[in-house]
């Protein structure tokens, strides 16, 4: 019997087999200035760090910068060299509200621990030195702008991480009347802040009364090159990815973090990749590579099923849409609609034509072609037990092969089995468990060994207890081995 060509249904992300190693992105020489894309990248080449550094460093009047958290030491010190320079001048939007910092730990720190207590102290810090800070609630977007005169929009919030190794795409713009903009967009967020951060370096975070917007946030011209946002009514990067899409006429280029709600709310996007793939359009999305989440893979797999290639890797952070590989946008959106398309703050670019959309199609077809990670759709059990991209489930303990003496009625009911995954809990040594359908067994190390019955129907089926361990992260402590068992099983006479 072999439990390993059990079919386990449904889409999973799992570890690429000829994943290349990885290699810096190198930016085409002479690119234009004007907007000049900004990025990180795993493999090397990163230059969002630089191009953070550089902004601040350059202010001579005031400095405007949102982010979730400012967990880099370079940039906090770049802040604060700015805020002595300028005698103040620096303000901050950030995470400090319970339903933005939880959002902000589950990004940033996917399958890490984030304290939020030192997230708290570092804007702390920076109130220290007389850095303004404020939280505009369900503000995602991540942008800086110096002297209303140059701006960088970004996927990236300001953490070391996201300067250095996680997948981000973004653009600095040196055009002052874009800029400008972008200024305005800040301050309709400091002025409509909620929280703020006393400026004495205590830990106090204190409700503000909000007062109304101090200048006019001009429309954006419809697939003009120029800032697009979500602020409340104002939904332009919904509009632009909607635009975007219909446009194409050979191929689209889609790139996410996560996927939340499409399936619920296909006008967002399911409804305009549908027509896309119709009419005759490739579609291709980078995504984060998130086993994790049932409502990711859940869109994950609508997608593929409209015949959109997936292309998952374990670092991309980095959002756009590029149509024809010469229309198209980056913003700090994903592809979610309980935040981003439609509701909660986000800033990005309409770059159509700009030497900055053509570095960036570049950057996301390199991290296509160095994705960690593929897409399995129904694949066979002994495909999830190798390669299942999981910090949750460990190898089955015991040989691929083994002879085990097993009742007639188990023998025929694991024989009879059609689909899977069959699991396991325990150790070699102790307790061993597997489970198929709603039955368990023990696994015995007698000589020789023995499947033996455990009493009872168990209270899910094995499918629904790998989904239960793929989505529920346990306390450190409390894990045990448990994971998909592919083994090979040999019937042995008494």
């Amino acid at each position: 019997m072999d439990l390993g060509t059990l079919v386990v249904t449904g889409g999973f992300f799992v570890y690429r087999l000829d994943a290349p190693h990885r290699t810096p992105f190198v930016p085409t020489a002479g690119a234009s200035q004007r907007y000049r894309h900004s990025l990180t990248y795993s493999g090397g080449g990163s230059t969002s760090r630089a191009d953070v550094l550089e902004l601040i460093d350059s202010a001579r009047r005031k400095v405007f910068v949102a982010s979730y958290f400012i967990g880099d030491a370079e940039v906090r010190e770049a802040l604060c060299r700015a805020a002595e320079r300028l005698r103040g001048g620096v303000y901050v939007i950030s995470a400090m509200t319970d339903r933005d910092l939880k959002r902000a730990i589950n990004e940033v720190g996917e399958h890490r621990q984030v304290d939020e207590k030192i997230e708290r102290k570092r804007f702390e810090e920076l109130t220290k030195h007389g850095i303004a800070v404020r939280a505009y609630e369900g503000c995602h977007a991540k942008f800086a702008v110096v002297d209303d005169r140059v701006a960088l929009v970004s996927s990236a919030n300001l953490t070391t991480d996201g300067l250095d190794t996680t997948g981000e795409n973004g653009v600095v713009v040196d055009a002052p009347a874009v800029a400008e903009v972008i200024a305005r967009f800040f301050a309709v967020l400091w002025h409509g802040s909620s929280w703020e951060m006393a400026m004495t370096g205590e830990p106090d975070v204190g409700e503000r009364t909000v007062s109304g917007p101090p200048v006019r946030l001009p429309a954006p011209e419809p697939d003009a090159v120029g800032p697009i946002w979500t602020l409340g009514e104002q939904q332009y990067i919904r509009e632009a990815i909607a635009s975007l899409i219909r446009s194409a006429h050979s191929e689209l280029l889609l790139a996410t973090y996560s996927l939340e709600g499409m399936i619920r709310h296909p006008d967002l996007l399911l409804d305009h990749v549908r027509d896309a793939v119709e009419r005759g359009v490739e579609v291709r999305l980078l995504l984060r590579g998130r086993n994790h989440i049932a409502s990711h893979t859940a869109d994950a797999a609508a997608l593929a099923a409209l015949g959109v290639q997936l292309y998952p890797c374990r670092r991309n952070h980095a959002k756009g849409v590029i149509a024809d590989r010469e229309r198209g946008a980056l913003f700090s959106a994903n592809f979610d609609a309980s935040h981003g398309l439609d509701r909660d703050v986000e800033l990005g670019m309409r770059l159509d034509g700009t030497p900055a959309l053509a570095e960036a199609l570049r950057y996301f077809e390199h991290a296509i072609a160095e994705r960690d990670l593929d897409y399995a759709r129904d694949p066979a059990a002994h495909v999830l037990a190798a390669r299942l991209h999981s910090y949750e489930l460990t190898p089955w303990p015991l040989p691929d092969e083994l002879g085990l003496v097993v009742e007639d009625a188990d023998w025929t009911f694991l024989c009879d089995l059609t689909e899977g995954p069959v699991l396991f809990t325990g150790r070699a040594e102790d307790d061993l468990r597997i489970y198929a359908g709603r039955r368990a067994w023990r696994v015995t190390q007698d000589e020789p060994a023995r499947l033996t019955r455990v009493a009872g129907s168990q209270p899910m089926t094995a499918a629904d207890r790998m989904a239960t361990w793929l989505t529920v992260k346990r306390d450190e402590k409390a894990r045990a081995p448990r994971g998909i068992c592919a083994a090979r099983f040999h019937r042995l006479t008494r």
